[in-house]
């Protein structure tokens, strides 16, 4: 754009530096980020791309490709990597050519990273991630209590006061733990795709740092079934089950009513190997979290969700 001065490849990447750094995307040690969540600079980039899209938080996948071409190019454009992406020569990376159906070859850095038919810009462009609002936000806040014999864990909204709805096992609730200790529970069925896109992690906490994030299944009367940590945008470890746990326990609720539906990976080994005093959640004593994590890891109900 005409009115933007040229900027060196290092001042770009130095833009993308400060959005790493962002306390409102990158949260305390021990916290779970969308920066955090990924390795090297070109994955940590697309990771926050969604949340600093000016367009309008198109979807995170798409960006490793934009992000690796914007860093290839020779001689470089002198445009920070947003303004290359939507007026300069990335605005026509990844079309189609209509004789051949063609898409350019990647990098061998790259290898993995083929973009599919979602990752053309005019689909890409389309498909944003719906970033929720505090109104919005409140509106699916949960609390938990137990039942009548204490047996099981119900799921309530606060607003509303009513049972989070049943899901299936196939296609469970996405949920957010946020730094507060606060829970939020999307259901699926109720979810408005046809207006908001595809429901995603980022979008609950608008892009911001949590202690959780995964999928809750429910039965019947709001009764959770159990809770697994499956997300891309997130990638909770072991230290996030430990702190949903505690956080139970702290309420009084039996924390064997229901699954927790852990990594194939993750075992009692993590609780040793983990930094916890490295930890900066102020929500809860880092000194007991070791021992938290040693007695999730070995509960009865610590189950096992393919990776």
């Amino acid at each position: 754009r005409w009115w933007t001065n040229a900027i060196t490849f290092e001042e770009g990447e130095a833009t993308f530096q400060k959005y790493f750094d962002a306390p409102e995307i990158n949260g305390p040690e021990g916290s779970l980020s969308i920066v955090r969540a990924h390795d090297g600079f070109i994955g940590k980039a697309s990771g926050v791309c969604e949340s600093f899209d000016p367009r309008g938080h198109r979807g995170e996948a798409c960006f490793y490709n934009y992000v690796a071409r914007w860093r290839d190019q020779k001689p470089f454009s002198g445009m920070h990597f947003f303004d290359w992406l939507d007026y300069g020569t990335g605005r026509s990376l990844f079309e189609r050519n209509k004789k051949k159906n063609f898409l350019p070859d990647l990098n061998d850095d790259m290898v993995g990273q083929i973009p599919d038919e979602g990752c053309v810009k005019k689909k890409f462009n389309s498909r944003t991630v719906h970033f929720f609002n505090d109104t919005e936000r409140q509106e699916h806040e949960i609390y938990l209590s137990p039942s009548e014999d204490g047996q099981k864990v119900i799921a309530r909204y606060k607003q509303s006061d009513e049972v989070v709805g049943p899901s299936s096992h196939d296609h469970p609730h996405l949920y957010m733990f946020d730094l507060n200790k606060q829970m939020y529970i999307v259901d699926k069925n109720l979810w408005d795709k046809e207006n908001y896109g595809a429901i995603k992690h980022t979008a609950v906490l608008a892009g911001r740092p949590a202690l959780s994030a995964g999928e809750a299944y429910f039965k019947e009367d709001g009764v959770i079934w159990g809770i697994n940590y499956s997300s891309g945008h997130y990638r909770p470890k072991v230290t996030a089950v430990t702190m949903m746990y505690q956080w139970m326990k702290d309420q009084g609720l039996n924390t064997s009513a229901f699954n927790w539906v852990a990594r194939k990976q993750w075992s009692t080994k993590d609780c040793y190997e983990t930094d916890w005093k490295s930890f900066e959640i102020h929500a809860f004593d880092v000194r007991v979290l070791e021992k938290t994590c040693r007695e999730v890891t070995k509960s009865p109900t610590w189950t096992f969700k393919d990776d």
